[in-house]
């Protein structure tokens, strides 16, 4: 188990407490260093996710890992799902308002669609959400991505190794998604926008994927956003 951690530490406890018996590894990416008596791989401060994360793949010793977040916690057997599956999979994420995850849908124009129906049997998908994910412990994620959509595109570059990813649809996971880092703030929107057009090519998609976004902000009434928006594309295509 690897688990990037950043700040919130009673959530981190709580996902500890969640997976106890299993091997563990924290990436302590807090300011200060994290005073808890776990397997520590110690960073900076503010690494960002695709950084941390591979920092504790890299110290993994085992043919497979899981990726958790922080803010999330694998219910009953769920691991032990996931190990038997293998790959590259990952569980049906549920949180305080219902299912949250089953997958995302990657369409060519440049939208990703988080899928919410749950499967009966086990099945590929697109890509799967990083918030708890098995995957080769070899796997790495593409640190240009600093905290959005860098899931979705390690799942596209892995998943073509190893037979696709997969949802299993018997693994429950729950997770507080935008616990630890807020959906809705100027950094999260910056972050998303430069993640999203690094899945695509330049050119009139870029469009769509910024419409998107304006639209996204719109409807939030985050009108303080707007500039993060411009600052993602600058990040992404002019870097």
């Amino acid at each position: 188990m690897v688990i990037p951690h950043r700040r919130e530490r009673a959530l981190l406890e709580r996902a500890l407490a969640s997976v106890a018996g299993w091997r563990v590894l924290v990436v302590d990416d807090t300011d200060d260093g994290l005073d808890l008596d776990v397997p520590k791989v110690r960073l900076g401060g503010g690494s960002g996710f695709s950084v941390a994360a591979n920092a504790g793949l890299g110290a993994v010793r085992t043919p497979d890992a899981v990726l958790l977040n922080d803010d999330a916690a694998p219910i009953d057997d769920c691991l032990a799902r996931l190990a038997r599956v293998g790959g590259l999979c990952g569980p049906v994420l549920v949180g305080p308002r219902g299912v949250e995850s089953t997958g995302l849908q990657v369409r060519t124009w440049g939208r990703v669609v988080q899928q919410t129906a749950v499967p009966g049997f086990d099945r590929r998908v697109d890509a799967l959400s990083g918030a708890c994910l098995y995957l080769p412990a070899d796997s790495r994620f593409d640190p240009r991505f600093r905290h959005g959509y860098e899931d979705v595109e390690l799942c596209r570059r892995v998943g073509a190794r190893v037979g696709g990813p997969r949802i299993v649809a018997h693994a429950r996971c729950w997770h507080e998604g935008g616990a630890t880092v807020s959906r809705v703030s100027a950094p999260a929107q910056q972050h998303a926008v430069s993640g999203q057009l690094r899945l695509i090519e330049p050119g009139w998609r870029d469009f769509v994927v910024l419409g998107l976004a304006v639209a996204q902000v719109a409807r939030e009434g985050g009108a303080a956003r707007l500039p993060a928006i411009a600052r993602g594309w600058r990040d992404a295509r002019l870097a």
